[in-house]
């Protein structure tokens, strides 16, 4: 096993091998030097235990929902976002929206953990491929522990605990060092009873906590968009801070974000703030290099009945027939290629912006 990525963090900067990511280059004037420009990629270790629901990601070209596939396309695109200048991915333990209508967003099952936190070994298998993969190409893995939809796959508090404590520790003991944890995609109040804010520091305190030869996992936990602001222990407990960009405008996340760097903990200690979810909105990515900010890339895709997006309809047109023309980077089955006009225009900025990087074999 090659571990070549090591990731760290300096002050409110990313650090690969020691170094500072961008080292030494700027956009329109503003230094992009330590930032993690990421993507959404939340379905890259997906499956479908429910077998009424799985079908409904058939790959058109072969009839058939196929999880080896979905992993083994996306692995095989790393490199070409890191030629175009990523850095990031998020990759989700319990995967993300797919079709938010309630006959399959209610019912699919995805999940790494067992009812009981134990883990399940076709995930870390897939994770594992995604972590060597991201580690040859020099990327970072923002791993996510929990999804709110399948939150309740948890048997009880016990078991929650037990998930947190067995993927830190299946982390740490695989030796890969180019993660980031994400404990809860957007904790909110209304999570419970597992992932309400009152509950996301102690679970970050766990991971932190949790040790192998001295060496612990960089976490953080990202915040609902809409009007959640972490509490001061939530913020003192991490080490990156994950605020969301959905549904803002430009000016509104520009304000979030100064809201966000003025509030007390991090004024106190800053540290890296970490968008790894956004929007198709390259606007907003611009807003977030001139916040010196690192900025993530999120795009459903058709076929999803997503009705909660300000800018695009994403249930306006069904789910692609032609594989080819599969859009989007959440909604299933994925094309993982750059193959819609919003992955152009977000990865061809993204290569103006950072310059790119040369592709490797």
């Amino acid at each position: 096993m090659n571990t070549g990525t090591v990731l760290s963090i300096e002050g409110e900067s990313f650090l690969i091998n020691g170094q500072p990511t961008y080292a030494g280059k700027s956009f329109r004037g503003h230094s992009i030097e330590g930032l993690l420009f990421n993507s959404r990629m939340i379905q890259a270790i997906f499956d479908d235990e429910n077998p009424d629901t799985a079908q409904h990601w058939a790959y058109p070209d072969t009839g058939v929902w196929d999880a080896a596939r979905n992993t083994s396309e996306f692995c095989a695109m790393l490199p070409i976002y890191k030629q175009h200048g990523l850095l990031g991915v998020t990759v989700g333990l319990q995967g993300g929206g797919s079709n938010y209508a309630p006959d399959f967003y209610h019912h699919y099952h995805t999940s790494a953990f067992a009812p009981d936190g134990s883990l399940k070994q076709p995930y870390l298998d897939r994770l594992a491929q995604v972590l060597q993969t991201a580690d040859d190409c020099g990327m970072v893995v923002i791993v996510s522990y929990t999804y709110a939809m399948h939150r309740n796959v948890f048997a009880n508090q016990q078991a929650v605990d037990r998930g947190i404590r067995n993927a830190t520790e299946w982390l740490l003991q695989s030796g890969y060092r180019n993660i980031i944890v994400e404990i809860m995609n957007e904790a909110r109040d209304d999570l419970t009873p597992y992932f309400s804010i009152d509950q996301i520091p102690r679970y970050l305190d766990m991971v932190r906590q949790t040790t192998l030869d001295g060496r612990r996992l960089l976490v953080g936990n990202s915040a609902f968009p809409d009007h959640v602001i972490p509490s001061d222990e939530w913020l003192a407990a991490e080490d990156v801070t994950m605020p969301h960009g959905n549904n803002h405008t430009p000016d509104e996340l520009r304000q979030k974000l100064r809201e966000w760097r003025n509030l007390a903990p991090i004024k106190q200690r800053p540290r890296p703030i970490l968008i790894n979810e956004d929007s198709t909105l390259i606007e907003n990515m611009d807003v977030a290099i001139e916040e010196e900010v690192s900025w993530g890339f999120y795009h459903q895709g058709y076929g999803s009945m997503y009705q909660h997006d300000r800018f695009i309809n994403w249930h306006h047109h069904p789910r692609e027939t032609d594989y080819a023309k599969l859009s989007g980077f959440q909604t299933l089955p994925i094309n993982w290629s750059i193959n819609d006009p919003w992955k152009r225009a977000f990865f061809e900025h993204l290569k103006a912006v950072t310059g790119g990087f040369p592709l490797q074999s």
